[in-house]
């Protein structure tokens, strides 16, 4: 008949025994293979593992198999009767197994090879030949190993300095026995304490629970229903939750959204929906916390609000504005013992302070989805989450397998605190998980950080004295507290100062952190980490100094070069430069002379050939066009004026005559008579164009005292006539 695998023989003993939580350790866990043949703790907490000659160091979540030249240690003469290991000072640990003998040092966690030259002293030597067998069990060691029914499987056990028990197996991995005994108590079948859990209690003691036709009150083992039969108004639909607001006074709510109060002296219903019909907007209200005695936060799948159970009246509820940041959908909701909010929801828990409505989110949970929320007798405050259980305050603490908390979802708002001071969480269905605060979380000192792995450029190196060069800068840490019975309970902080002022954060319950820098910049930096007991009390830290050091184009001597190369460099540009200005302020002069020529050029052409006068483009400056802006309105105001003279425009734009002529002159090659003929003859142009006034009409708007001198005028400016030009019989030779 074949036989039963170990592990299923080891479920088995361990669930009929009360000896202690366990874990079971494989290849799945980073063992090289099943077959344990020594266990041996080292200095550090490490532990290092004998798999049949290939070796694994503990890294707190796992094993690490670490990388050993055979071909290089001391090949025995003789074949030994066992496995057997012996320390030499503090550091250095010799093995050997039926075929060689190993050097391992602690302090950089390697094999060495000088072995020959080590064999210095008669006790190595009678090691090397294998005459020093391992250390048996003890008395209580065996006693253990019995009780699981291992005496014939077992080959390897060892005690941690936490108290842990190893025992290595023949062809299963580790068996580890944690000396934190106290776990949680599995509930199922038809536990009282499961109903209640998914029961709510008023403030007399009294357990209410929903009922598909009303709801039950139970009283000192009395039971009462309250349905449509003795309660007027009460809805024919199931009810999904009731709760108290004061005494005698409770809020409840049906499948299909109908929110009202319930008085069970009185026996009645009223309905808030049609009163409030903004109620009608929610889906599916999940619960309602009072938080004080007027004011009631009531939650739903798709938001919150405040119900005012005094008027009547509905109210925002201020810290939804950042909470639904993250999520709209609210599980579950409780009022801790100093009067502030906790809210579970769908993506996350956060902590509201009622005196300024000041909202924060929960960070460190292992899963964010909330289901179920409450306090314990010392008031902190325990979340029921989709993967599992964790303690909010006074720090948070994730409970794992270890404690015989199963990684399953929590029920929504199933939990309850028992008259022992037991909580009580629901799996879902009939399975529930009940343990004591107190119990279930040890009160340890803080245990320090062991680095575990350290990887540079994904390498492997050591973590002593480290002094890398600059294309080494991709870093890798691996730390973690070897807290072997309970590692879900420790929580990790760690940085690199000064590149990082705040702490980094690491609590997944896996009992190990990392942490990776990539690109550094050339410098010196410190690596911290610390863990925290389960009461936030964070212990020693573990600091590893790193220099990078600068390219050879970056020392301190390069630099010194670079100064000196810069000031010559400096010294000689300021000669050159002081040696062109002259050159260049030449041709500067020359270019700003030939350009002001250009543009006086462009500026004249333009007024020649355009019938449109803009100011900007027949001036080569601001003064210049404010001077044609002021010259073209007094002629405008002046337009069909026979007398208006030059003297007359010059006192008008507050200028003499001399500088009037001195101006135009200089800019278009005119005199002001001429510009205030062109003036007024391109104002006859764009008549002619756009009108239908007769010619001699024009000419006496535009200021000309005969109609024959102002088509004399005009034929010499234009080329044609004024009645040519409008009929367009030629080519204007202005456009």
């Amino acid at each position: 008949m074949r036989k039963r695998p170990l592990l299923c023989i080891l479920i088995l003993l361990l669930s009929a025994t009360a000896l202690a939580t366990h874990r079971h350790w494989m290849v799945a866990n980073g063992l090289s293979t099943g077959e344990v043949q020594q266990i041996i703790e080292l200095p550090n907490r490490q532990m290092l593992i004998n798999c049949e000659g290939v070796f694994c160091l503990s890294n707190g979540a796992g094993f690490d198999v670490i990388a050993c030249d055979y071909g290089n240690t001391f090949q025995m003469k003789n074949y030994a009767k066992g496995y057997s290991h012996m320390w030499q000072g503090d550091s250095l640990l010799w093995l050997h197994d039926f075929y060689r003998v190993y050097l391992f040092d602690t302090r950089i966690r390697a094999f060495r090879y000088d072995i020959k030259s080590r064999l210095n002293n008669d006790v190595l030597k009678q090691f090397v030949k294998g005459k020093l067998l391992r250390n048996e069990p003890n008395a209580w060691q065996l006693q253990c190993i019995d009780s699981l029914g291992l005496s014939k499987r077992y080959s390897a056990v060892a005690q941690d300095c936490q108290g842990g028990l190893w025992i290595g197996t023949r062809s299963e991995g580790i068996v580890y026995l944690s000396p934190h005994t106290k776990k949680a108590e599995e509930l199922t079948g038809d536990n009282f304490l499961i109903g209640i859990a998914r029961s709510t209690k008023d403030s007399e003691g009294r357990i209410w629970r929903c009922k598909a036709n009303g709801v039950e009150c139970e009283e000192r083992g009395t039971y009462t229903l309250y349905n449509i039969n003795n309660v007027k108004g009460l809805p024919h639909n199931r009810t999904t939750f009731i709760q108290q607001i004061n005494k005698g006074h409770y809020i409840l709510c049906d499948s299909l959204s109908t929110l009202g109060y319930f008085y069970p002296e009185k026996q009645e219903f009223i309905s808030l929906n049609a009163k409030l019909p903004a109620l009608n907007k929610y889906r599916h209200y999940v619960g309602a916390c009072p938080i004080d005695g007027r004011w009631t936060v009531v939650y739903a799948q798709n938001g919150i609000f405040m119900l005012d159970s005094q008027a009547d009246t509905l109210a925002s509820f201020p810290p939804a504005i950042k909470i639904e940041r993250y999520a709209t959908k609210y599980n579950c909701m409780v009022r801790d013992n100093e009067g502030d909010l906790w809210v579970g929801t769908q993506n996350g828990l956060f902590y509201i302070e009622h005196s300024t409505w000041n909202v924060r989110r929960i960070e460190g949970l292992r899963n964010n989805c909330i289901r179920s929320l409450t306090l314990d007798t010392k008031g902190r405050v325990w979340a029921g989450t989709s993967y599992g259980i964790s303690r909010i305050t006074p720090s948070v603490v994730n409970l794992g397998n270890e404690d015989g908390i199963p990684t399953a979802s929590m029920m929504e708002r199933a939990v309850c605190l028992t008259e022992d001071g037991q909580l009580v969480f629901v799996l879902g269905g009939s399975q529930a998980v009940m343990f004591h605060p107190d119990s279930i979380i040890a009160h340890t000192q803080p245990l320090p950080v062991v680095i575990t792995a350290f990887r540079v450029n994904d390498h492997d190196a050591s973590i002593e004295d480290i002094q890398l060069p600059y294309d080494q800068n991709y870093l890798t840490f691996q730390f973690s507290a070897l807290d072997y019975a309970t590692p879900s309970h420790i929580c990790y902080r760690y940085r690199l100062y000064p590149l990082e002022q705040e702490w980094n954060i690491v609590n997944d319950g896996s009992g190990q952190g990392s942490a990776h820098y990539m690109a550094l910049q050339p410098g010196n930096y410190r690596f911290e980490v610390q863990a925290s007991t389960p009461d936030g009390n964070w212990g020693e830290a573990n600091i590893t100094e790193i220099e990078i050091l600068p390219p050879l184009w970056l020392t301190w001597w390069a630099k010194t070069l670079y100064v000196l190369l810069t000031l010559f460099v400096i010294v000689l540009l300021i000669h050159l430069y002081l040696k062109k200005r002259k050159q260049q302020m030449e041709r500067l002069n020359e270019e700003r002379i030939n350009r002001l020529f250009e543009l006086r050029d462009e500026a004249r052409h333009q007024f020649a050939q355009s019938v449109s006068i803009v100011p900007e483009k027949i001036s080569t400056n601001k003064e210049e066009e404010k001077l044609v802006e002021k010259l073209l309105k007094s002629i405008a105001e002046n337009m069909d004026n026979i007398d208006y003279t030059i003297d007359q425009m010059a006192s008008d734009i507050a200028m003499s005559r001399a500088n009037l002529y001195k101006k135009t002159q200089q800019m278009l090659g005119i005199t002001p008579n001429e510009f205030l003929r062109n003036v007024r003859l391109k104002h006859a142009a764009s008549l002619l164009e756009q009108t239908d006034m007769p010619v001699n009409q024009i000419s006496l708007t535009v200021g000309f005292q005969t109609t024959r001198y102002f088509s004399q005028c005009f034929r010499q400016m234009f080329g044609v006539t004024p009645t040519e030009y409008r009929n367009g019989e030629v080519n204007q030779t202005i456009n």
